[in-house]
């Protein structure tokens, strides 16, 4: 653990992820001007909303996992011409505690920094009279929130992982911690929602800082997320009806769709991780892992979700992908039949949307279903996104639980390809109830497994703890034998 921990510094090369830009007029170009990590950094309030930024910034560390963690064992994505042997072993199940995709070290990064937001920004209110408590307030909430998101990722990819709520500050001293339940990861998670919601600004003067900071909205939104998670579907409406009831967000119109990823920041959009800022503008992989060197293309899956209907779908082919299977999302500038509306080179920055307002519909949909058995009102909500996608004719009201919830999945599925989301909503679907739904998970992992390879891979599924990847093997040596590994992996070691 101690490679995860060690030297988490606050300084720019390592924290901005190569940001440039020499001012900081811009939310997202603030940076501290040194690398001390101990308490004596903090002294004005500028130090403090310059280490609330690094933590968005770090999280960009975090986007190629957000998609390998989210997608790989899923049916919505197949692996492109580019994907990389560790890609394939993930993707066929071969998983191996040496495999890089298992590494977890960005995520606690994001945590170490937003820790010491949450320590030592309070701090500061002695030391700065210009520092406002209702300010001090919101960025101890935007840290939580960032911690909690961080955190909602690890317990989902792994089950148990270690719960750090204290910043590492001191290089001179090892680090070795445990891993605690995944229950104890979803209450802390919890715990810190429920304080961000409440200490969180509805907003912060612009669009960018609107969608690209955590606002009150993101983590009720994120709130309802983990409730989906932890089986509490009326903790999961309520928080929904929050959003909804807002008046922040709607749905963009279908011939608007393609502006939730160019320009990006949509009113749809909730919560985005940012690249383009005024005074910079960075771009990242995401066009080149879907388009330009492909390592992901659309699934046979959920080519025929969208082809077994027989109207069209504004979210089709141009849109989320082409003909080829490449996946189109972040590589055009517009809906385009044949990719040529490329985004020039220094315009690769889209953002990666964690949350926009479909998914709340589609969230609450599904808390109505295992919630309240409201599978009418469930098919209300899904009936919106699909008309919104440009279809008038839709199946009847599901008579039962898992028709009701095969319908949302679906929905999802095309809704929210590439996203980073379709393994976590498998995964979701087969645990609740102490796993009732497992023949869900194994049906869509088996689809396309041959006969003669389907007895290996049910052998392989049939332990649900190999749901969740392993802790990587330099984490465990690094450790001081406190960390143990997910049993399902021991005899891989």
């Amino acid at each position: 653990m101690k490679k995860c921990f060690k030297k988490i510094k606050i300084c720019l090369a390592v924290l901005l992820l190569s940001l440039t830009g020499a001012g900081c007029n811009s939310w997202l170009d603030l940076l501290p001007e040194n690398d001390q990590t101990s308490d004596m950094y903090w002294n004005t309030k500028e130090d403090v909303e310059a280490v609330v930024m690094s933590v968005y910034t770090q999280s960009r560390s975090c986007l190629e996992k957000f998609i390998q963690w989210g997608e790989l064992r899923g049916d919505a994505l197949a692996l492109g011409a580019k994907a990389t042997t560790e890609e394939q072993n993930i993707y066929e199940l071969q998983i191996l505690t040496t495999n890089s995709i298992c590494k977890w070290k960005d995520f606690y990064s994001v945590i170490g920094n937003a820790n010491a937001v949450i320590k030592y920004g309070p701090t500061v209110l002695k030391k700065d009279p210009t520092f406002a408590p209702e300010v001090m307030n919101s960025y101890v909430g935007e840290a939580k929130f960032m911690r909690a998101l961080a955190y909602f990722y690890l317990v989902r990819t792994f089950g148990e992982v270690p719960l750090v709520l204290e910043p590492y500050v001191d290089d001179e001293k090892e680090f070795t911690q445990a891993k605690v339940s995944e229950e104890a990861v979803l209450n802390q998670i919890i715990a810190d929602l429920k304080e961000a919601v409440t200490k969180c600004k509805p907003g912060y003067g612009d669009v960018a800082k609107n969608k690209g900071r955590a606002t009150c909205w993101a983590a009720y939104t994120l709130l309802a997320d983990v409730y989906l998670w932890a089986e509490n579907y009326a903790g999961a409406l309520e928080a929904c009806n929050k959003v909804i009831t807002s008046g922040q967000y709607d749905l963009v119109s279908k011939s608007d769709w393609y502006t939730l990823f160019n320009p990006g920041n949509s009113n749809e959009g909730i919560f985005e991780l940012q690249w383009k800022s005024p005074i910079s503008n960075n771009t990242n992989n995401l066009y080149n892992w879907f388009f330009g060197s492909a390592r992901y293309a659309l699934s046979y899956r959920s080519s025929e979700l969208f082809s077994e209907m027989a109207e069209n779908d504004y979210r089709g082919v141009g849109a989320t992908y082409l003909e080829d299977k490449r996946i189109w999302k972040y590589a055009g500038k517009e809906i385009s039949l044949d990719g040529a509306a490329t985004r020039a080179s220094e315009d690769r920055n889209a953002n990666w949307i964690f949350y926009r307002y479909a998914d709340v519909l589609l969230m609450k949909a599904e808390a109505l279903v295992m919630g309240e058995k409201d599978y009418s009102g469930a098919w209300e909500l899904v009936k919106r996104i699909r008309e919104r996608a440009g279809y008038s004719q839709h199946p009847g009201v599901p008579q039962g639980e898992r028709d009701a919830l095969e319908m949302v999945m679906d929905e999802r599925q095309r809704e929210f390809i590439a996203e980073g989301k379709r393994w976590f909503d498998i995964l979701r679907m087969a645990k609740r109830n102490d796993y009732q739904y497992k023949d869900y998970l194994l049906d869509v992992i088996l689809e396309n497994v041959s006969a003669q390879l389907r007895p290996l891979y049910e052998a392989k599924l049939a332990d649900v703890r190999g749901y969740y990847l392993p802790i990587h093997k330099d984490e465990i040596d690094a450790n001081g034998g406190l960390l143990v590994q997910n049993p399902y992996y021991e005899d891989l070691e």
